[in-house]
């Protein structure tokens, strides 16, 4: 069976089971052995490439991969492997490479299509004589997601946030058309992982008056993709695919219910990593380049990639920001000590005691170590391209205060003064910050406030309708009338996150009090405390199994939310790199069950992602996040200020947005 290139799970292996073994260990087995090429186009791509290698799939006999969409030469005596997306671009290029009868593209072939296809690709594939003659395999793998780690998966579909919670939503084409790529991608996760779900989603809570057009449509997002996937899931245990009762628990949202983690700053290693860097040339998708001295005394690019093959990355990644510096810092002195000559006898625990000339010396020096201190000289320009940017945009007090407001200790009046003393951070964190005190303090937006803040902080009227386009989301950023319309009922209360101590790793450092609410969902969910009204099932399971799986039953007819929330005491921080005061983590305690997936409609951020590997060890449970796309702070800026757009007449479904969705050759 093949190895995983990181840190294996369920999903990173079984993902890998289906591409590899059973994928193209099959035409090896049935060709005997012989070269093969392998034909993919853009979605397939991004499949294989998020956890495969180019020496990965040699070793099945692939001997060249070519893309479907350009112009290849024919090479008979190969045996073509398609692995494509059934879509009608793709059947015509298909059967087009057998068009001819004493010219065949390939010697045999094998058709592997990542979804099902629908009845008319499969009869213009009967209806092409010379590719049936030479067909060997015609097989739906069912695999149209994304690896982002071993925890993390993505259906990447860049352009959801505004498919289903923009302008015009309930005009788009998009809509309906979004909802069944989505829903077919995710499908094809629980195929791969042969789990029958128990589908839960965050309900549409009416919010009051006064939202743009399109509530309806906006609201419900999570809760047509739940019926429509729990559809699609029936179809398969019907056929025998998969198991007859629920094996797992699913729970759907979407990024409405914790607007502030895309926007937060972050203050983890690889959060803060695609944060500050992630728009920069240094960083490209995982990619990160940094100038290094040869031997020659050269300066020349060099790329690492940041994913789990990188086991330095591995255990960065989810520490607080300084105490992954101090980690940094101690390997460098360890190989400093191996070679005092080299590094001049000099020892220090600060970042700023490296010399890139030293460094590039003593990589050459010892050889024995040079993969481990390639690893850590990329690391080392990450951490010091991190730092740089923290002193040169204020990001220690501008982090203090996004958190106090999230949680209650500050108002508008630190707002105004924070962005009068700093006129010259970016715009983009001047946005944030206010983004971050109208997701938590409601209803406070008015025109005067409004051109207020746009004044002091300098702002554009785009930079502007970042804030109040929340709204589209279902957050209520302005004041709305007092008088007449229909409230429902509801009076609406200041959104409280609930304080809670760092975890352990953590709790030395300051700014470390932001925690997603996805944290708090799972906790709930593990614990069988996930409230029914505000995330009902799509269909109860059986209550002799779920009590023993730590799941509560709901009512099936009851799917409005409660909207009451607990005021919680908060406490304060001091400077972002200690605190003075320690403190123990929270550590529920809760029983092995059944493994538990999150799917975020509009993109899951490094936070999040973050949540659901800690969990996992911490409730005793298999915990995986899914979403849409990965969203960095300013891709969800982009995102969001789109959300007022006209709209758009593509679907972006085969774009970027975070996870490994490009094939290095290396």
């Amino acid at each position: 069976m093949a190895t995983a290139p990181g840190p294996a799970s369920l999903l990173s292996e079984a993902t890998r089971v289906r591409l590899l073994d059973e994928m193209l260990g099959s035409v090896r087995d049935q060709s005997g052995g012989a070269w093969s090429v392998l034909v993919l186009d853009a979605v397939t791509t991004k499949v294989l490439s998020s956890v495969c290698k180019i020496s990965d799939i040699m070793d099945f006999g692939v001997s060249l991969v070519e893309d479907i969409t350009k112009r290849r030469e024919p090479l008979p005596q190969l045996v073509g492997i398609y692995f494509i997306a059934p879509t009608d671009d793709n059947i015509k290029q298909l059967t087009r490479d057998f068009s001819l009868a004493q010219a065949p593209q390939y010697k045999t072939v094998h058709i592997f299509f990542s979804s099902k296809p629908a009845p008319q690709h499969l009869a213009a594939i009967r209806e092409a004589p010379h590719l049936v003659s030479r067909l060997r395999t015609l097989k739906e793998v069912g695999l149209e997601y994304l690896l982002v780690d071993s925890r993390t998966f993505v259906t990447n579909e860049e352009g959801a946030l505004r498919t289903f919670f923009g302008a015009t939503v309930d005009s788009s084409t998009s809509y309906r058309v979004e909802i069944e790529v989505l829903t077919a991608r995710l499908a094809t996760v629980f195929a791969t992982l042969r789990e029958m779900p128990a589908i839960r989603f965050r309900a549409a809570a009416p919010p009051g008056e006064e939202f743009p057009p399109g509530l309806e449509s906006r609201l419900l997002v999570a809760q047509r993709i739940a019926v429509e996937l729990h559809e699609r899931l029936a179809a398969l245990q019907r056929s025998g695919q998969l198991p007859e009762r629920e094996t797992c628990e699913l729970i759907l949202t979407d990024r409405g219910f914790d607007p502030v983690a895309p926007v937060i700053h972050e203050w983890t290693y690889e959060a803060m990593t695609y944060d500050l860097l992630g728009d920069s040339a240094s960083l490209k998708d995982n990619v990160f380049v940094y100038d290094a001295e040869t031997q020659g005394g050269k300066v020349d690019k060099k790329e690492h990639i940041l994913d789990e093959r990188d086991s330095l990355f591995v255990d960065l990644r989810h520490k607080h920001f300084a105490a992954a510096s101090l980690k940094i810092s101690g390997l460098l002195d360890e190989f400093r000590a191996r070679n005092a000559k080299v590094s001049g006898g000099k020892s220090g625990r600060g970042m700023g005691d490296l010399e890139l000339r030293n460094m590039s010396k003593l990589i050459q020096s010892l050889p024995q170590y040079r993969d481990q201190l390639s690893k850590l000289a990329a690391h080392v320009e990450v951490a010091s391209k991190i730092n740089t940017s923290i002193d040169a945009g204020s990001l220690t007090d501008l982090g203090k205060l996004e958190q106090d407001l999230v949680y209650g200790d500050a108002t508008s009046k630190e707002v105004i003064a924070f962005l009068t003393a700093h006129q010259g951070i970016p715009a983009a964190d001047k946005v944030r910050l206010l983004m971050c005190y109208s997701a938590t303090h409601l209803e406070k937006l008015d025109p005067t406030r409004e051109a207020q803040w746009q004044k002091v902080a300098r702002l554009a009227p785009e930079d502007m309708a970042m804030v109040t386009n929340l709204e589209y989301l279902g957050v209520p950023v302005r004041k709305r009338n007092k008088g007449g319309g229909i409230s429902f009922g509801r009076k609406r209360r200041r959104a409280v996150r609930k304080d809670r101590e760092p975890d352990e790793d953590d709790a030395e450092f300051a700014l470390t009090r932001f925690v997603p609410m996805l944290q708090e969902v799972l906790e709930d969910a593990a614990a069988g405390k996930l409230s029914n009204d505000e995330y009902p099932f799509v269909s109860a399971p059986p209550s002799p199994s779920s009590a023993r799986a730590g799941t509560s039953l709901p009512s099936s007819t009851d799917t409005t939310p409660k909207a009451g929330v607990s005021v919680r005491s908060v406490r304060t921080t001091g400077a972002w790199a200690k605190k003075s005061g320690g403190g123990t983590p929270d550590k529920p305690e809760s029983a092995r069950g059944r493994r538990l997936f999150v799917f975020i409609v509009g993109g899951v951020t490094y936070s999040e992602m973050r949540c659901a590997h800690r969990l996992s060890g911490r409730l005793g449970r298999d915990v995986f996040l899914g979403g849409t796309s990965v969203e960095t702070p300013a891709r969800f800026l982009r995102h969001v200020v789109d959300l007022s757009r006209p709209d758009h007449t593509a679907l972006e479904i085969d774009g970027g947005g975070g996870g490994g969705g490009f094939f290095r050759f290396s």
